[in-house]
């Protein structure tokens, strides 16, 4: 009779007797049943006793199987230590180089190459433990989670199977087919596409073509989107030329349907090819292409500023169409060619353009204006200053006012060419260019500060699991019937 084979079966059945502790999901206390080794010693290494099951370990309880080259059992601390490991149970696989597992509070340490396969997704790191009564993976290693969406990466996190929670630190990265995002930490529900971003957030949205930068941002499923801190939106129209530019303390963006609104908060900067603006608070809906700014705005376009308390802009096209400011707000346009400033202000202003282009101002009631007339070779020749009851109306060709027209109850004068004239200013004139948001230079600041995410995996695969891929592969092509 074979000695070798007499001795391990010995030895396994002294295995199933005196074995306390199993590996229930991440072995737990349960009995274990020894179904394969090859053989078993009994040892001391640093003066603790140990017991060993070698070659082509297979072991199982009532809720895993795992297999691994061997198994060893360290009697005085409870606990297991196993190499080579595949484990499976009801719910997901491990393979990982090294296993250490306590009996007595079920906490496993998985060293080395670690691969975690559920049905939700497979993570990848060098250093996983688990804590089976807290149900939650500690990642002290720099962690790669894919599922069918995409890909994450970080240097350290945690993560709940159970609710698919997790939290993760470190250049973290997060890639899938509508987003790209990277933040220094990361709060997530992948269940329910929930996100909280800390610190240097950058997020790349490629269904809208949106581009966000902050120091935090929070989203949900629901196209909810906050960010707070130096925030910055950038959004492409759907030519993929001009950009909108939106910079602001705090940004909340609603996505639905059928249209999307954009709330800004505190030192508000606006800028795009048709117009830019300053104000504390703006708002825009995408419906009906509107955007309104209020609390002390200010609003440019091309050789116009606009001062008022409201000021509500529509676009077409996004380019601006109509303009509406009150109460008694004040256009400044600036001559192109003079350099003197044409002023109008009322109770309420419209402004009319066509492709970007000033057709037409409005001012109603109480209106007032100082109007710069030049001669037939563009020379400056005096003003007219005037007051009207009701409206006033300047009209232009090619960016420069060609016509005036006031309604009722006038009272005006022309004042010929006087270097004392030049200065006049009506009540509120204000003219602030550098105030003016310029086209933002995308600085490192507003570009990913990370490499981007590479496609190859972290660590060449551990045997098991290599040969789990390979299987799996070739049951595909069975199933395809590829050769």
């Amino acid at each position: 009779m074979n000695r070798k084979f007499i001795s391990g079966s010995i030895f396994c059945l002294l295995f199933l007797y005196c074995w306390p502790g199993g590996f229930s999901e991440l072995l737990a206390q349960e009995r274990i049943n020894i179904l394969n080794s090859e053989r078993g010693e009994v040892g001391v290494i640093d003066g603790e006793p140990v017991r060993k099951l070698i070659g082509n370990v297979r072991l199982s309880t009532e809720s895993m199987v795992m297999e691994c080259d061997s198994a060893w059992q360290f009697q005085e601390r409870n606990m297991i230590q196993a190499f080579n490991i595949e484990i499976e149970t009801d719910d997901e696989r491990i393979w990982a180089d090294t296993l250490y597992h306590n009996t007595l509070n079920d906490y496993s340490r998985f060293r080395g190459r670690v691969v975690i396969e559920s049905d939700r997704n497979t993570l990848f790191s060098e250093s996983i433990d688990y804590d089976r009564i807290l149900d939650v993976a500690l990642f002290l290693a720099p962690v790669r989670f894919e599922d069918n969406r995409g890909s994450l990466l970080a240097e350290s996190g945690y993560y709940f199977e159970r609710t698919d929670i997790g939290f993760f630190e470190g250049d973290v990265q997060l890639a899938d087919t509508a987003q790209y995002l990277e933040a220094d930490s990361l709060f997530m529900n992948r269940e329910s596409d929930f996100y909280q971003l800390f610190s240097r957030v950058y997020v790349k949205n490629f269904e809208d073509n949106v581009t966000f930068a902050g120091d935090f941002l929070e989203a949900d499923s629901t196209g909810y989107r906050l960010l707070e801190g130096n925030s910055w939106m950038m959004q492409v129209n759907d030519a993929g030329t001009d950009t909108t530019h939106l910079n602001a303390e705090t940004i909340l963006l609603q996505e639905t349907d059928t249209a999307s609104t954009i709330d800004a908060f505190e030192d508000v900067r606006l800028w795009s090819p048709s117009y830019s603006a300053i104000a504390d608070t703006a708002y825009y809906r995408s419906d009906i292409e509107e955007f309104q700014l209020i609390s002390n705005p200010i609003a440019w376009q091309k050789n116009i500023q606009l001062t008022g308390p409201y000021i509500e802009t529509q676009l077409e096209d996004d380019q601006i169409k109509f303009l509406e400011s009150y109460s008694r707000p004040i256009a400044v346009q600036e001559d192109s060619v003079t350099g003197r400033f044409n002023q109008m202000t009322g109770d309420t202003l419209h402004a009319y353009f066509d492709e970007g282009d000033i057709q037409k101002l409005i001012v109603f009631n109480n209106s007032e204006l100082i109007f710069h007339q030049k001669d037939e070779n563009d020379e400056p020749d005096g003003l007219i200053e005037l007051i009207a009851g009701m409206a006033s109306t300047i009209t232009f060709e090619e960016g420069e006012p060609a016509h005036l027209h006031v309604n009722r109850n006038i009272d005006g004068s022309y004042l010929p060419e006087d270097p004392e004239n030049i200065d006049r200013r009506l009540s509120g004139f204000r003219w602030d260019p550098e105030l003016r948001p310029a086209r933002p230079e995308i600085r490192q600041s507003r570009l990913p500060i990370l490499n981007p995410m590479s496609v190859d995996p972290m660590f060449e695969f551990p045997p098991r699991y290599q040969s789990y891929l390979q299987a799996r592969n070739e049951e595909s092509n069975r199933d395809s019937g590829e050769p």
